[in-house]
């Protein structure tokens, strides 16, 4: 599961798809406004619901339209690591990403480099309870903007 920032993030992806670079379709991606409006909540739940991993895919820290959006992001990344090893499922599945403005291919690299990591960390210890339900998690956030 991956949480996109709408500005250069965003971008990033629709640039693959312009430019068709091909990434694992298996990532779901959800659009916000900011990463940094990202609530630790949210990425607990994303893994509740059943991802084996989390990519957060924000803008450079100096390209924040909201200027500290990365900064934010970046605080809740720490937290989530510290509650995914007390939860025994690992922080090396979740990863945060700064994506430049339109790098499609830079996108394309990051999101298959990751998946490959998950699949070879195999399921979340939590995936075995619940399917991953893309119609929770975007209900979720549509509250949280």
């Amino acid at each position: 599961m991956g949480f996109v920032c709408n500005w250069s993030a965003y971008s990033s992806v629709e640039m693959a798809g312009v430019d068709k670079r091909e990434y694992p379709a298996s990532i779901k991606l959800v659009r916000l406004m900011c990463l940094g409006r990202l609530h630790l909540g949210l990425v607990l739940k994303a893994f509740e619901l059943g991802a084996d991993g989390v990519m957060l895919l924000g803008c450079p820290a100096e390209d924040c339209q909201y200027e500290s959006g990365m900064t934010r992001a970046k605080e809740v990344f720490t937290q989530a690591k510290g509650m995914l090893d007390l939860l025994g499922i690992g922080q090396k599945r979740l990863a945060l990403v700064e994506m430049p403005l339109g790098r499609g291919d830079l996108l394309a690299s990051r999101v298959s480099s990751f998946v490959r990591q998950i699949k070879r960390a195999g399921l979340s210890p939590l995936s075995s309870n619940n399917s991953l339900s893309m119609e929770l998690v975007e209900e979720t956030v549509s509250c949280q903007r």
